[in-house]
């Protein structure tokens, strides 16, 4: 008899089998499916050429993610699906993109399908904040294996084992954060069962393995848990209120919103990093387009970016940044649009505006880092290194618990041939997908299979 946790690979999973037919039923729905048949031949097998060609057709990818939100929601599968788990069973808390690489990777080695738990209602991590695009990826868009930045054969964006990549999904010189989104979760619906609004509370051992606390359900038993959690909360969000003073995420929402910078005349950004970087880009209006946004009526007038140790001049800015940013640089000009202030900030609300030293905001962006967010008896201060055969630490394992944490979450070291290969020079790296998903995939191709005694 066949076992329902485990997946081939070329064969469709019950949720995306549950969406292809449904695809089919939508008037002009299936039209991209169809029309990929024609260059089937091309992929690895018949399925990847279906999701392409949904990936590619707007109308039949917006179906798809209203779809599988729908479908991970459904209160009666959540509770079937978290009736499932046991001492044989994996579950991975956290649905971004390390928690897609560790289940497709799991899988595709001949283990069961694992269990993602989601805290929130919509699955697919930090790129998935925002069902319409509002920011671009870091690395170029191109077609290849995963490899390392100087490697131009190589893709930086690559997702080891999901049934597509983000280079299916589109042509564009910088892919939005919903192109991500797409290729994590149809990893996902193929390769795990996912429950949202899944909020874990605590982990404690047992004889057989861990009990896992989920808020408003009953013990979750499993046999081993992956911490795939990401880089953590807005150190900001104690502070900023939702209204004018935002955090990167709320901001984010926001601009997925219609009219997004509708009165906003005046705005601030606070901090030096990517995100950072993102928030100023959507201001000036060179993000992905918002929904219903026009130029005459929502236009910023005037943007501080407080930020000690980014470049103030559009030379400088040209010189320093990397080529993923320069378009900003070309703001920093006598005109005063967009003013880098070289120092510190932490914004004050006020009714209808946010106050940083003394200068009144219509709005302020506050993306100064994350924090983790404590689960009970899963502290870092309780892991200590995880090394794969060929001494290559690839995660952090708990000491009391059969548990690990991947990706930003790990917190992982630099190893000494990334120190050499120059990867360490760019501390931004230490979170890379290029670096850690390898990393991750390595962790899920060796750890041993569970048994159910």
């Amino acid at each position: 008899m066949t076992d329902p946790l485990m997946v081939d690979p070329a064969v469709p999973a019950a949720p995306i089998e549950s969406l292809l037919t449904a695809i089919l039923l939508q008037q002009g729905g299936a039209d991209a499916m169809r029309a990929m048949a024609e260059r089937e031949a091309e992929f690895p097998n018949r399925l990847a050429a279906q999701l392409t060609g949904i990936a590619l057709d707007p109308a039949a990818r917006g179906y798809a993610d209203e779809f599988l939100d729908a479908y991970w929601a459904d209160e009666a599968r959540q509770q079937q699906t978290l009736s499932s788990a046991g001492t044989g069973r994996e579950v991975i808390i956290g649905s971004g993109f390390h928690a897609a690489v560790y289940a497709a990777i799991r899988v595709r080695s001949g283990h069961p399908r694992p269990l993602v738990l989601e805290r929130g209602p919509r699955a697919g991590g930090t790129f998935a904040m925002t069902a319409r695009p509002t920011f671009y990826l870091n690395s170029r868009n191109r077609a290849g294996n995963a490899g390392l930045a100087g490697d131009q054969t190589a893709a930086l964006n690559h997702l080891p084992g999901a049934p597509i990549q983000a280079s299916n999904v589109g042509m564009t010189e910088y892919q939005t954060n919903t192109e991500m989104a797409f290729v994590i979760r149809l990893a996902l619906a193929q390769f795990a069962d996912v429950v949202t609004n899944a909020t874990v509370r605590a982990a404690t051992p047992d004889s057989s393995g861990v009990q896992i606390e989920v808020a408003g359900r009953g013990p979750l038993p499993a046999g081993r848990l992956i911490d795939a959690r990401g880089a953590g909360d807005p150190i900001s969000q104690g502070f900023a209120d939702g209204v004018s003073i935002l955090t990167f995420g709320q901001f984010m929402a926001r601009m997925g919103g219609m009219w997004p910078l509708r009165g906003v005349r005046r705005a601030a950004v606070v901090g030096s990093g990517d995100s950072a970087k993102c928030a100023v880009e959507s201001l000036l209006g060179i993000a992905p387009q918002p929904l219903m946004a026009a130029a005459a009526l929502d236009s910023v007038e005037r943007i501080d970016w407080y930020a000690a140790d980014l470049p103030g001049t559009c030379g400088a800015w040209q010189q320093q940044i990397r080529g993923r940013y320069q378009a900003i640089g070309r703001y920093l000009r006598p005109d005063r649009l967009l003013t880098v202030l070289g120092r510190r900030a932490r914004p004050v609300a006020l009714p209808g505006a946010g106050l940083i030293d003394g200068r009144s905001y219509d709005l302020v962006v506050v993306c100064t880092g994350n924090q983790e967010t404590d689960i009970d008896g899963l502290g870092l201060g309780a892991c200590y290194d995880y090394r794969t055969p060929d001494e290559t630490i690839v995660a952090r394992e708990h000491t009391d618990l059969p548990a690990f944490r991947v990706g930003p979450h790990a917190r992982l070291p630099f190893t000494r041939q990334e120190q050499a290969d120059g990867i360490a020079d760019i501390p931004q790296n230490a979170v890379a997908m290029f670096r850690t998903a390898p990393k991750t995939a390595a962790l899920a191709a060796t750890l041993p299979a569970l048994t159910d005694d």
